[in-house]
């Protein structure tokens, strides 16, 4: 019985498979030394462009404000409104709003003033 599969060329030649197998080689070498540079160029940026340490802070203290108040069952939420006004709502552990904060209170809030 015969294979259907037809080969597409010939057997190859040892010395055709030894370049073939070279020629790969130096296209992934060439492949990782590119790689490896370019993550080189990447860090170098990601070090350079971080933010500040005070903004890193802040960014800390607003979750740690976030997470006493899920803790306490409830989550601010912030909406944009129509005329570019941002609406500032607190909602319950359902979703649920429970009321609208003003801009003032959401900024005592986040000094770590308790919920009424």
């Amino acid at each position: 019985m015969s294979s259907p599969i037809i080969p597409i060329e010939g057997p190859l030649d040892p010395h055709t498979t030894t370049t073939m197998v070279a020629a790969d080689a130096e296209r992934i070498g060439t492949f990782a030394a590119e790689l490896a540079e370019s993550e080189t160029q990447l860090a170098v940026i990601a070090r350079r462009g971080g933010p500040p340490p005070e903004v890193l802070d802040q960014i800390a203290t607003a979750g740690a404000i976030e997470e006493q108040l899920r803790e306490s069952g409830y989550q601010l939420r912030f909406a944009g409104a129509d005329g570019g006004r941002t609406r500032i709502e607190l909602h319950d552990r359902d979703g649920n709003v429970v009321r609208s904060v003003s801009t003032a209170e959401a900024l005592e809030l986040a000094a770590g003033k308790p919920l009424d």
